[in-house]
């Protein structure tokens, strides 16, 4: 309610109250001149004494000030406050308007009789009967002319309730029917009757009985009127009537007791308090089964309303924190004595728990008008969780980032035009820049011309939502450098199929592409002289064979074997010989036509193979090489040596029908040439199969193969005794042949073919192989026993050899030093260092060496301090004469002795006697093997059981 509004209801309540004071005498004294109680010149007399106009203008003057500082305090309430209960005080106050206002009106008409008369000649004593109508009609007129200026007062009092409020029914609709029903028609009648009284001076029975009939009349109508008006108001009395408050599901059992608007009231408010139940048992549940913490205080920042959600957050009951200040709980939010700041959205902060431990919370603060006071709404969450789940988040993108941006790996994105939009760190590795230098810039940009088209492809297909998984490509650097990217990527699309951005990573492959080149390079060419090796030439000639087949081109093949290279390498070194091989490697090598493959085949044996040249040619062109070989000087340290070469031809045509065939004949042919004489060439002819025996080598290599193909070799052991105690631990393995028709063939009927044609690291893995599941089953059995394995000359050459031994003993679990691998002496010479490499190996998984037939290659002992073998095999050739040369004995134990200097076990083979056995002893040989002491067989060897072999140990030992 504004000013305006307020100072027209002022005007209006003294308006009110002193037109019915003024209406009062006025009218009272107006009647009794109707009446005939007074006359003009007694009202000129009483007015002209001045008592009576000055003691009204005197009530009228205290009436208007009384009544205008009764308001006063109502309207500055309401100017102040705007809502809330008004004081006990006004309260008191409010209810005694009614007394003051008719004791007002009570002085009123007492007083204007009594001095009217009074300002007579006579006074007030010479008209006692006026003096009495004039009372009588004095007080009704007041009642009649006060009640609308009361009830215009109590209007302008109700609508300043609406602001103060009330504590209890002030004026009641009863009273307020009783003075408008009962006593105003009453007093009505009365002055009717008054009138016709002193009209007539007297009244008959039949006026009086019409005034009691009507006064009755009246009564028994307001009094109907107030029982019906009781009735409708019962429902709200009960209510009133109660002790204590009533709550919403009280209130909502009110029911209409009538049809009028009192009644339709009541059911409405009943209707409106069930649905105020509703809605209030429906925000109970809400705010006590609320997830969030709901604190609800006021403009001081005190406390009113705390959920079990907040209790649980807090740690406080809400009986124990009501009433207190939100700041004991949320002080950044609020401060002591002030509510806290409106958040329009979620804000995090951090509250105290119970046991002052800091909480963190995120809260939102509302305002909201409760019976005209100003409350705030907190809503407040744990946070923890989420924080603990940001906290991680945040680090988890750290190390994200911290990996992307440190990953030797391009981690990049792009948009759908090709154009990057991200690159970590890794580009500057690959392509001389910086990320912030290639972003913007388009992808072929950096792509080179020969690789643009296939790029192109592949960048569509992504678009097209195919991943890319390996994609190899190549990029130039800033400087031009190219560098092979292997590329993995895949896009991104919105809900409408659109490509929004393309990411992935790349990984510069330079370095493994340029090793890959490399390994396929060794892989196929002979790390001495940079010719195909053997393996390849191989594949090339079985490649070559499978097209002559086809389209009929002839082709030739030359065996190439150097006639002086023993000789130039045993003398001049092995140095020597690597530079000879080299030089033949680049005369070869500048003497074939572009597209005709050379490669070394083997040690001093080069192989040619020279396509579309048949019969007819290849004689010539076979002795072109040859004179080329014949003209050529080897220089050593000054000196010149003639190199020449025996050259075996054979012809590739539709006759031919494998590549191990025509390479047969080529070496054939070669042999044949060597046997007659060297330096020349010979062209294979069936007929030489019938020469010197050499048709040989290619059945032995033939039943090679097909022994490994159906794993038909034999394996036999021979026991290695010690010397000084008898006891039997070592065997050797050595391999045998069973023909079909039951005859074993010694490896020396058969090996030469095996390493002629290539077969030889086949048959050493075989050997290896059956040995180890040997010795792993013995060894399971319990039997305390160990293996020797002789490999071939070529076992440095095999390059899947020793991790086959690993991979063996690692499937096994067998113990390495049980397995002790031999080699002969004069293969580790030829060469030594890829025997010392390969000893070392063996060394470092575990297992024990030992150098066969030693003492062949007697002309120099320095190489043993190299090579890190633990035992010695004195060749048999020394042990077996033992008995009968002492040149021999004395090798022997020369052998023996440095062997011993230098850590080494000693072995001596091929002891065929006693007496040999004897010597050993007596020159400190550790162990003995031969005939003597237990021949090579299929089952291991017990010396207990069998015939007295070895009779004398007791006598050794002693």
């Amino acid at each position: 309610m504004n000013n305006a509004e307020l100072s027209a209801l002022h005007r209006r309540f003294g308006l009110g109250i002193g037109l019915g004071l003024v209406a009062t005498p006025v009218f009272g004294l107006g009647f009794g001149y109707l009446f005939n109680l007074l006359s003009t010149d007694q009202a000129i007399t009483a007015v002209s004494a001045g008592v009576l106009p000055g003691l009204l203008l005197a009530l009228l003057a205290f009436a208007g000030l009384h009544f205008s500082r009764y308001i006063q305090p109502f309207l500055a309430w309401v100017h102040r406050n705007e809502s809330g209960h008004s004081t006990s005080h006004l309260q008191r106050r409010l209810a005694r308007f009614p007394r003051e206002y008719w004791g007002l009106f009570l002085i009123i008409a007492l007083a204007t009789p009594s001095l009217f008369l009074a300002s007579l000649p006579g006074g007030l004593a010479a008209r006692p009967e006026t003096f009495l109508h004039l009372l009588l009609l004095q007080l009704g007129v007041a009642v009649i002319a006060g009640m609308p200026g009361y009830l215009v007062a109590l209007d302008g009092l109700g609508r300043l309730v609406a602001r103060l409020g009330l504590n209890r029914v002030q004026v009641s609709m009863k009273s307020k029917l009783m003075l408008l029903g009962g006593l105003v028609p009453l007093l009505s009648y009365t002055l009717i009757m008054q009138y016709f009284w002193l009209e007539t001076r007297g009244l008959d029975t039949g006026l009086l009985l019409i005034w009691a009939l009507l006064a009755a009349a009246t009564l028994a109508l307001t009094l109907l009127s107030i029982q019906s008006l009781s009735q409708s108001l019962q429902p709200v009395e009960e209510v009133l009537h109660r002790s204590g408050a009533s709550t919403h599901a009280d209130l909502a059992r009110l029911e209409p007791q009538s049809t009028d608007e009192i009644g339709y009231l009541t059911q409405t408010l009943g209707k409106l308090f069930r649905r105020l139940g509703d809605q209030e048992s429906y925000m109970r549940a809400v705010v006590d089964t609320a997830a969030e913490g709901i604190i609800v205080v006021d403009e001081q920042g005190n406390i009113d309303t705390f959920n079990p959600a907040a209790e649980r957050l807090f740690g406080f009951l809400a009986m124990e924190i009501r009433g207190k200040p939100l700041a004991w709980l949320l002080p950044e939010i609020a401060g002591p004595d002030t509510a806290p700041a409106l958040t329009p959205s979620e804000e995090e902060t951090t509250g105290l728990h119970r046991n002052g431990k800091p909480l963190p919370v995120s809260i939102r603060v509302s305002r909201m008008e409760i019976s005209h006071r100003t409350m705030y709404t907190c809503l407040v969450a744990d946070i923890t969780q989420r924080k603990r789940a940001e906290d991680n988040l945040i680090a988890a993108e750290a190390r994200y980032r911290d990996l992307v941006e440190t990953a030797h790996d391009l981690v990049w994105s792009m948009d759908p035009e090709g154009r990057w939009t991200y690159l970590n760190g890794a580009c500057q590795s690959i392509y001389g820049y910086t990320p912030q230098e290639m972003t913007g810039r388009h992808l072929r940009e950096f792509q080179v011309a020969s690789h643009a088209e296939m790029d192109s492809e592949a960048f569509q297909a992504i678009l097209a939502g195919k991943e890319l998984v390996q994609h190899e490509t190549v990029h130039l650097d800033r400087e031009g450098r190219q560098h092979h990217l292997s590329f993995n990527a895949r896009a991104h699309f919105d809900d409408a199929g659109r490509v929004l951005h393309i990411s992935g990573t790349a990984r510069d492959i330079s370095e493994q592409k340029a090793f890959q080149q490399q390994l396929s390079y060794q892989a196929e060419h002979d790390s001495l002289t940079g010719l195909f090796n053997r393996h390849y030439f191989q594949q090339e000639l079985e490649r070559t064979v499978a097209r002559t087949a086809r389209n009929g081109a002839e082709c030739a093949l030359f065996y190439i074997d150097l006639d002086q290279f023993k000789y130039i390498n045993d003398t001049l070194g092995h140095a020597a010989g690597d530079q000879l091989l080299v030089e033949i490697s680049g005369l070869l090598s500048s003497h074939v036509r572009e597209g005709d493959l050379v490669a070394r085949f083997g040690g001093d044996e080069f192989t040619l193979l020279v396509y579309n040249v048949g019969h007819d040619q290849a004689p010539r062109v076979a002795e072109n090489f040859r004179q080329l070989f014949e003209a050529y000087k080897f220089y050593h340290d000054g000196k010149s040596f003639n190199v020449t070469c025996s050259i075996g031809g054979a012809v590739i045509d539709h006759a031919v029908d494998s590549a191990d065939e025509v390479m047969s004949h080529a070496d054939l042919a070669c042999n044949m040439a060597k046997t007659g004489g060297r330096n020349r060439v010979h062209f294979y002819n069936p007929a030489d199969r019938d020469k010197a025996g050499m048709a040989e080598d290619m059945g032995w290599a033939a039943r090679v193969r097909e022994m490994l193909e159906e794993d038909r070799f034999q394996l036999v052991y021979q026991p290695i005794a010690d010397v000084r105690t008898g006891a039997v631990t070592d065997y050797e393995v050595l391999v045998r042949m069973v023909c079909d028709d039951g005859d074993v063939i010694l490896p020396g009927g058969f090996m030469p073919a095996a390493e002629r044609f290539g077969l030889i690291h086949a048959v050493d893995r075989w050997i290896v192989a059956r040995a180890i599941q040997q010795l792993t089953q013995l060894r399971e059995q319990g039997k305390e026993v160990c293996f020797s394995i002789n490999l071939s000359a070529k076992a440095f050459e095999d390059h899947t050899l020793l991790p086959m031994i690993q991979a063996q003993l690692a499937d096994t679990g067998l113990d390495p030093s049980w397995l002790t691998f031999e080699i002969t002496e004069t293969a580790a010479i030829a060469n030594l260092g890829a025997a010392e490499r390969f000893i070392g190996e063996l060394k470092t998984i575990g297992c024990q060496f030992a150098l066969d037939d030693f003492g062949s290659g007697f002309s120099s002992f320095s190489y043993l301090k190299h090579l890190p073998v633990d035992k010695l095999k004195i060749d048999g050739s020394f042990v077996q004469g033992m008995a009968q040369a002492e040149v021999d004995q004395a090798m022997v134990q020369s052998m023996n002795q440095v062997a011993h200097a230098l850590g080494k076990a000693t072995i001596a083979e091929y002891v065929e006697s006693e007496a040999i056995l004897k010597l050993l002893q007596q020159y400190g040989v550790d162990y003995a093997q031969g005939n003597y002491i237990g021949r090579p067989n299929e089952s291991l060897i017990n010396l207990a059981a069998t015939r007295p072999l070895y009779s004398n140990v007791t006598q050794l030992k002693t």
